[in-house]
């Protein structure tokens, strides 16, 4: 390899210990490599993204979906090493970095491709689009009252309910929001979008698993000064009185580096059943040491 990026959550690594550990770690394995250091992804573009044969993401998944909103176009490979909580979407802990960052530079790895999500409404003429890995979110304002939303499904009509919002998310992002919206846990190999009502008033709002081939448009019946619009949880958008929001598979994918094989459920349990058990001050059995 010849140039490689790496993008770090100053929040999450303020000492710089492990940023300086990586760097040091690649010039040991290849002195020549060209290494471009973003932090908190300033001055990561997609014309600097163009550059990078792969972007090393120093952080958790907030720092990955926030690095996969500047390189996707360009499909650069992404490898997560994980220094903030979660991490379900990194694939290096700490004590693995050396190793890890040997294979990369060695190019032992596999792709894994996940899907991506789009959106797209017309604001002031003009038609704005947003690419996410995990999920489309729209949601009233802070102050605002319950809206109504009329769902439809490749322009036929699905639902009509009055909710807080409404969350549409990849394979992929079903272990983020939704699943605290009450949505389910959908492996990442599945060509789906799931759609979930957010805390809506009528007993028959529920998640539905529509295929990838899909398309699904929210109409925003009411007041729609108040409704906010959120890609992957970076940025909240205000719609600019837009009625109505595009929702499909993108044609974009999101490229993650894997070593050896990649034990999905071993993730799940760890990530999300461990760790509920955990708050829940349940230790489980796993985890004991005698």
């Amino acid at each position: 390899m010849r140039t490689i990026g790496i993008n770090v959550n100053t929040a999450k690594n303020n000492n710089k210990e492990m940023l300086d550990y990586i760097v040091k770690t690649i010039q040991n394995e290849e002195s020549n490599i060209d290494i471009k250091i973003y932090k908190d992804g300033n001055g990561l573009t997609s014309s600097e993204g163009a550059g990078l044969e792969a972007i090393i993401v120093l952080g958790g998944d907030g720092t990955i979906l926030s690095t996969t909103k500047h390189v996707y176009k360009n499909t650069v490979p992404i490898l997560g090493i994980n220094i903030g909580h979660l991490g379900f979407l990194t694939q290096v802990e700490n004590l693995d970095v050396e190793i890890a960052i040997r294979n990369l530079l060695q190019r032992k790895y596999d792709i894994e491709e996940r899907d991506m999500i789009q959106c797209s409404y017309k604001c002031n003429g003009e038609t704005k689009v947003s690419h996410g890995l995990n999920d489309i979110v729209m949601h009233k304002g802070i102050r605002a009252r319950i809206q109504k939303y009329e769902v439809f499904v490749n322009d036929k009509l699905y639902n009509t309910f009055n909710a807080d919002g409404v969350l549409v998310c990849t394979a992929t992002g079903s272990t983020a929001y939704n699943l605290s919206a009450g949505g389910p846990i959908i492996h990442p190999e599945l060509d789906i979008l799931a759609l979930t009502p957010m805390y809506a008033q009528s007993l028959a709002a529920r998640t539905i698993v529509l295929s990838g081939k899909n398309d699904i448009s929210v109409n925003v019946k009411g007041n729609i000064d108040n409704i906010f619009l959120s890609v992957d949880g970076q940025d909240w958008i205000k719609t600019d009185n837009a009625t109505k929001i595009d929702i499909c598979k993108s044609h974009y994918k999101c490229r993650l580096i894997r070593f050896g094989e990649n034990d999905y459920f071993s993730t799940l349990r760890k990530k999300i059943i461990y760790k509920a058990k955990e708050c829940e001050g349940e230790q489980y059995e796993g985890n004991k040491t005698c």
